[in-house]
């Protein structure tokens, strides 16, 4: 288990219920986005609309940097290219390793942020190389088979976003 994901309670965090309701904003939304027919845009909007808002700090709440990195990874998700097609992949027995998967598409969208927002041309396509050259590891077998993503479904995920990465920065 990652150590950033577990909250405790201190002095002087972000407020307990302000962290519990966004996070449970963000949870809808993405079911909203996978299942419901919520458009990107609509959540796209909805997320810029809950970045603008300032948790509120208290007196006794949890921890602001594992609170600011558990609300970026969902921001993240929610912000992605083709999210709903990226969480309907299925999970299989050893498909492709889950982290190496998430950290392959991250770039891809990283570079689609970072060029969206000023970024030269050529630092463009050299960050579209880096994301290209990521390994995408097998799951490893263990006395139980650890569940990965669907190898077939990735690729095509993969392929598509590196020709959408190409067309937005030529």
């Amino acid at each position: 288990m990652d150590e950033r994901r577990i909250l405790f309670k201190v002095e002087h965090g972000y407020d307990r219920n302000d962290f519990y309701e966004r996070f449970h904003e963000y949870r809808d939304l993405l079911t909203g986005l996978t299942y419901d027919g919520l458009t990107e845009e609509e959540v796209r909007k909805r997320v810029e609309e809950l970045k603008a808002v300032p948790l509120a700090e208290s007196i006794n709440g949890f921890e602001m940097e594992k609170v600011d990195f558990i609300l970026d990874e969902y921001e993240t998700r929610l912000t992605m290219f083709r999210a709903a097609d990226f969480a309907k992949i299925e999970r299989v027995r050893s498909g492709y390793d889950c982290e190496s998967v998430e950290a392959k598409i991250f770039a891809y969208n990283k570079v689609i942020a970072s060029f969206n927002g000023g970024m030269n041309r050529s630092l463009a396509m050299n960050e579209l190389e880096k994301a290209r050259q990521l390994p995408l590891r097998k799951a490893k077998f263990h006395l139980l088979w650890k569940t990965g993503y669907d190898r077939g479904r990735i690729d095509a995920f993969i392929a598509d976003l590196d020709t959408h990465v190409y067309d937005t920065i030529r």
